[in-house]
């Protein structure tokens, strides 16, 4: 009965699939034959073993031709066990498992007598992939161990067709975008950090090309990083790494950076399974743990320092910010800022960068349940907490304290179920042929958490901007009215402003205090505007105002004090399930999965310094006029006086009402309210009302998933809350749902042979479901007519000529001639294509434009009616069929032709979140906004190539590539849209990607070993990144879409990781020093490079583009640059990197008991340097002088006028050198880091 219910276990694990969901990064299979050592026959049910860290994971025996396979399995290094009654036993160490890949290993065993000790072999890696399948690398543990790095990228960026130069940062595969690749852990899809202990890290496999059909969304790379498993025997180890300590603002040691890091690991069983005795047989709770933290003094060293201003100057200009601006005519204009008279002796080069520290935990944890032979469960999780001050570039010079505090906290969780189906099991329960059949379960989950916020004020959002206290004195003005010779009271006037300084913000209030004592006091004349007479004339005189910022220094450099103007909060997580089966039929190894996943992104965002602009307009605006149906007469001896009171309008503001309600005054009163005089602690978020903060479209917070006070939703509004949800006082709330797509992927894969040909070949289903609303029509914000309405309905209102041409379709949208009372028709539109009224196509819709600013579309309401709801439509799925296929052909065992052919696509990565505030506002704003309608890309993909075995110890490997990108997304003008036109982002780019890679792999030989590739690429298309094309959409043109190079488009680059080591014992071979007196009087060798190695990864490219200009270019942006040539038709100089780790290993013993087994320990000392040549290379230039640090404009004679008229041009002269001396235009300088690890 049993035997009967596993086939149905099967089936009903495949239905699990199809109901849940898979897009698993990938195990792998381990395949092999046994055979007889004498006579060379397969050798039937003999017993496979697969061993990790010690612990039994699973088994098989082999079949009637001595053939086994056990799949899935984790990718992993692991030891294979192969025995049989009257053989000797073998074991083979260190077979390297891979994702989506077989692992050979045969077997010979021979008759004799047996022992208990099974005879070691070292499993050697094959030097080509007879497979074929996948392109890419794979980087494992005993190699990452050796390198110069510690991330995701360096060890990435080892593989041939992997690049970072022009990405900003990123990691482009093989041309794509950087958002076109993703990364995996353990089978997670990571949102958020990436970074990991190095001491957690198993492997690091890179997928270059031939992505098989388990592994979608993607249209670049995978990055897929194997964690490591538990040990049947408890290990660990402690690693301590640092390059200096920090000090003050700046930090000693090896290098000025300041990095220093800690980390351990822990490993071991927790709970065994024991014997009738109580003796522990085998364990069935395995623990693995890992966690590191790390301070870096300055993360992003600058090549040759930076500016600052010194601390001399910084105490002046606190204590004197201001002065008289006198005229040359010796009138007194305002005040001028002190900061803008500053010399070249005000400032001074620091080797670190001051107030970006940065600290960062990571965590790893793993539970190995081992349950029996044929299931496993595994409990993982992950976690990333990172805490930094965020550069600013603009603060650096003399406003470092206030870079802002950004905190992220990412985690991932998940639980991972499989089992495997015995062969004899299956086939003599189905009677078939199906064998090796295994299912497998995993769900994951994983919460990101970011805040951006001042660390002094948090979420004190009025302390931002706060300068001081303000009080105003005003009386009521009168004009004289001669026919009724009396002096009638026409409004109110401001006579005197007092200021008390904050302690919130003490720089800012200093320049305040000095404005306020730097003119001397006259009494209030009405026909002479004083500096101190009212809020207006601080402001013009140059003081600050609560809500404002000094202005920049010339514009470039924040001024000392100003407060960043950034409060953020984002939470978003993700959920997944995923399952697959799989089973071989025959000479067919079939697999089946699919995945579900589900995410919601909340966000909220304010802008808090401005709040106090906004409450002195949301204040007291109802009560500004004068109330003429309620005056009071009174007279001053013969002089007689008509006064009013304020007259209460229906304007009032929720913030007004909410704030005399907090004071405890009447609500409908007329009270005027000094909101200058408040104190900031007293004033909140939620004392405005959601129209209020978003102000028109000038938005001062901005939210989805959240309210507009930044407390998380609960529940999930829909679009007609937010155009109707009002509260007890009748004012809107707008809520915005956030952002939950929809993921659902299913395929089938099957892995088979035909004439000596191994085919794997693929079909993957995406569906996308972006899960919001989006507009019925993006060129209408409104509900229009189409033909079809005109046709049946509204054809007899309009003029009797009209006629509507035959090739117009009633789907089509009508153009009138007029918003109201429309009389005749002027054109037609079908998508993104115009038509004008005889139905001939057209490429200007403005001409359209007849008694309108813009093209007026037939609307069924009238053009001023409020937005609603009915505008809007549920987006509607995307499904993609993608198919794949790769095979590959072994011409002898020592070459291997292969080829694929890939179908990817991918779902929009960014600016598809929905919004209606961007609509709801978009005729009083010019914002570029999100486009939620928004399709997956697209990629072809072909690769072939060529892998030829050259020695017993190297290999070389050519392929060819190219790539075909569509649909990708750019910004774009929707142009004769209304009501206005906007610019938003749609499917518009594409682009091609032609290359070859050639790699050369040296396996160990003596003291070397060396990966070496070259990399020929050229990446074109319309657009970089998703705003390439914003300069020509800015400047009003069409969406115009030429071919260029793209940013990141390196034509050529070499990258060799090449490690010497010496070994111990008799495996050493290096230079020996010879002194000392051994105990028979022979002269001591002593071996000094015993277990010592380099490794050296080195990184040579040629330059990235860029375009040039014929004109130098203000940094300022006042003037546009030409174009000199072509888009990106110049290029930066090459590049060239060497990082080096120099390490020496020594063995520790720390108990050899006689009798027992001994026990040691290996103490690892090791010199990590980054550049090793402290090479400069260069990222940027500027476009017309094509060098890093300077643009041509402070030299230019066109500009000589410009530059004489600032306030001081030595000043400004000096300002600007500074600026256009970014360091970050430059690489890396050279870091040295020290490190110890201690394993046990």
């Amino acid at each position: 009965m049993i035997r009967m219910l596993r086939p149905t276990l099967f089936l009903f694990a495949l239905l699990v699939a199809s109901m849940s969901a898979l897009a698993q990064s990938g195990s792998g299979t381990l395949k092999g034959k046994v055979t007889d050592a004498d006579l060379g026959d397969p050798m039937p049910f003999c017993s496979v073993i697969l061993f990790l860290n010690g612990n039994q994971v699973t088994g098989v025996n082999t079949d009637l031709d001595g053939e086994y396979t056990i799949k899935p399995i984790q990718p992993g290094t692991y030891d294979v066990v192969v025995s049989f009654v009257g053989y000797q036993s073998q074991k083979i160490t260190g077979v390297t498992v891979l994702a989506n890949k077989i692992q050979f290993v045969n077997v010979t065993l021979s008759p004799g007598v047996m022992i208990d000790e099974a005879e070691v072999i070292e499993y050697k890696e094959p030097l080509i992939d007879k497979e074929g399948g996948t392109s890419g690398g794979t980087v494992a543990r005993e190699d990452i161990d050796k390198m110069p790095g510690r991330d995701v990228g360096t060890i990435a960026s080892t593989v041939a067709g992997v690049g970072t130069a022009g990405t900003g940062g990123g990691i482009s595969i093989r041309g794509a975008r950087t958002a076109s690749t993703w990364v995996y852990i353990d089978g997670i899809k990571v949102r958020g950090s990436s970074a990991l202990p190095k001491s957690a890290i198993e492997q690091v496999q890179v997928i270059t090309g031939g992505i098989p059909a388990n592994i979608g969304d993607v249209t670049g790379g995978v990055i897929n990083m194997s964690l490591r498993n538990s040990s049947s025997k408890w290990f660990g180890g402690a690693e301590v790494i640092s390059s200096g300590i920090p000090v003050g603002e700046t930090a000693y040691g090896l290098d000025r950076f300041g990095y220093n890091l800690f980390e351990g690991s822990l490993s071991g069983p927790i709970l065994f399974e024991k014997d009738e005795d109580g003796n522990n047989v085998r364990p069935l709770l395995g623990l693995f743990l890992s966690g590191n933290y790390t301070y870096q003094k300055d993360p992003r060293p600058a090549f040759d320092g930076t500016y600052r201003m010194t601390d001399e100057a910084r105490e002046y200009i606190l204590a004197n910010p201001l002065r008289q601006n006198i005229s040359s005519s010796g009138d007194i204009n305002g005040a001028l800022f002190n900061a803008d008279f500053l010399t070249d002796t005000s400032f001074t080069k620091v080797p670190t960068r001051m107030n970006v520290g940065s600290q960062s935990a990571n965590l790893v944890a793993k539970i190995d349940v081992n349950t029996n032979e044929t299931t496993s469960l595994t409990f993982g999780a992950t976690g990333a907490y990172n805490r930094n001050n965020s550069f600013s570039y603009e603060n650096m010079l003399t406003n470092w304290e206030n870079n802002l505090d950004v905190l992220s906290f990412d985690w991932r969780g998940y639980v991972k179920f499989s089992q495997r189906f015995n062969n004899e099991d299956d086939s003599e329960a189905t009677g078939s042929t199906l064998k090796n059949v295994y299912y497998q379960v995993m769900a994951d989950y994983t919460q990101t958490f970011q805040r951006v916020q001042d660390a002094s004020h948090g979420d004190n959002f009025f302390r931002y901007g706060h300068v001081g206290t303000f009080n105003v004195y005003n009386q009521r003005s009168y004009d004289y009215n001669p026919a009724t010779q009396r002096f009638v009271h026409n409004g109110w006037e401001d006579t005197l402003v007092t200021f008390a300084p904050s302690i919130h913000n003490p720089e800012l209030a200093a320049i305040n205090q000095q404005y306020f004592s730097l003119f001397d006091y006259e009494p209030y004349n009405p026909l002479v505007d004083g500096p101190y007479e009212s809020l207006l004339e601080v402001q013009n005189g140059n003081a600050l105002l609560n809500g404002q910022s000094p202005a920049a220094t010339y514009g470039l450099w924040s001024y000392y004090g100003a407060q960043g103007n950034d409060y953020s909060i984002s939470n978003n997580s993700q959920f997944r399930i995923s399952a697959s089966g799989s089973g071989d039929l025959g000479d067919h190894a079939v697999q089946i999965g699919f995945e579900y996943e589900q995410r919601s992104d909340a966000f909220f965002s304010a802008s808090p310094v401005g709040l106090w602009t906004l409450a002195r307009l949301t204040a007291n605006s109802h009560i500004k006029e004068i109330n003429t149906s309620d005056s009071t007469l009174t007279n001053i001896g013969t002089d007689y006086y008509v006064t009013y009171d304020r007259l209460i309008g229906d304007n009032q503001f929720e913030f007004d009402r909410n704030l005399r309600e907090a004071l405890g005054l009447d609500p409908d009163g007329n009270d005027f309210i000094t909101v200058d005089a408040l104190d900031p602690d007293f004033l909140t978020l939620d004392l405005f009302g959601a129209d209020d903060l978003l102000n028109q479209g000038n938005n001062y917070v901005n939210y989805s998933g959240y309210d507009p006070y930044g407390n998380r939703l609960r529940g999930r509004p829909t679009i007609e809350d937010f155009f109707n949800e009002t509260n007890e006082q009748g004012f809107n709330t707008r809520p915005v749902q956030a952002y939950e797509p929809i993921y659902v992927a299913g395929f089938i894969m099957d892995k088979f042979t035909y004439d000596d040909i191994i085919f794997n070949i693929g079909l993957r289903v995406d569906r996308f479901d972006a899960n919001q609303s989006v507009l019925k029509d993006p060129y209408v914000i409104g509900e229009r007519y189409t033909v079809g309405d005109v046709r049946s309905e509204l054809l007899p209102s309009l003029d009797p000529t009209v006629e509507i041409p035959s090739n117009i379709g009633d789907d089509y949208v009508v153009y009138v001639d007029a918003l109201k009372n429309p009389t005749t028709v002027v054109g037609y539109r079908d998508g993104d294509t115009w038509f004008n009224a005889t139905g001939t196509e057209i490429n200007d819709p403005d001409i359209l434009a007849v008694n309108e600013s813009y093209p007026a579309p037939w609307l069924i309401n009238a053009p001023d009616a409020p937005l609603t709801s009915k505008s809007f439509r549920d987006y509607t799925p995307q499904i993609n069929f993608m198919p794949r296929i790769a095979f590959s052909f072994n011409i002898s065992d020592e070459a291997v032709f292969f080829a694929h052919y890939d179908i990817l696509t991918q779902r929009p990565t960014s600016n598809n979140r929905f919004s209606p505030i961007d609509y709801l506002f978009i005729q009083s704003r010019n914002n570029l906004i999100a486009n939620p309608d928004l399709l997956p890309e697209k990629t072809i993909d072909y690769e072939v190539g060529f892998q030829q075995v050259l020695s017993k110890t190297s290999s070389l490997k050519i392929a060819a590539f190219y790539k075909e990108m569509r649909d990708m997304i750019q910004v774009r003008n929707f142009t004769g849209a209304y009501p206005r036109p906007y610019r938003a982002f749609g499917n518009l780019d594409f682009g091609t990607v032609k290359g070859l890679t050639i790699a050369y792999d040296l396996r160990r030989t003596g003291n070397i070993r060396m990966n070496a590739s070259y990399t020929l690429q050229f990446a074109d298309g319309t657009g970089s990144t998703t705003t390439t094309a914003l300069a020509l959409i800015n400047a009003g043109l069409p969406n115009l879409r030429t071919i260029n190079p793209f940013n990141y488009d390196q034509r050529h680059r070499i990258v060799a990781n090449v490690d010497y080591r010496y070994g111990a014992g008799e495996a050493y071979n290096g230079p020996v020093l010879r002194f000392g007196k051994n105990e028979d009087g022979s002269v001591k060798e002593h071996a000094i490079f015993e277990n010592t190695g380099v490794n050296f990864i080195a990184n040579l490219g040629s330059g990235t583009p860029y375009t040039a200009s014929v004109i130098p270019t203000p940094i300022t942006g006042e003037i546009s640059p030409s174009t000199e040539g072509s888009i990106n038709g110049s290029r930066l100089p090459w590049q060239f990197n060497l990082d080096m780790n120099v390490d020496k290993n020594f063995t520790l013993t720390l108990s050899n008991e006689e009798g027992g087994e001994p026990k040691y320990a290996n103490l690892n000392i090791y010199l990590w340097v980054s550049n090793l040549l402290n090479t400069r290379n260069i990222n940027s230039v500027y476009r017309f002088t094509g060098i890093s640090d300077d643009d041509g404009y402070l030299a230019a004679a066109q500009y000589q006028p410009l530059i004489n008229s600032q306030n001081n041009p030595e000043s400004f002269r000096n300002y600007y050198s500074m600026y256009v001396d970014n360091p970050f235009n430059l690489g890396l300088p050279r870091t040295i880091r020290l490190g110890v690890k201690f394993d046990f």
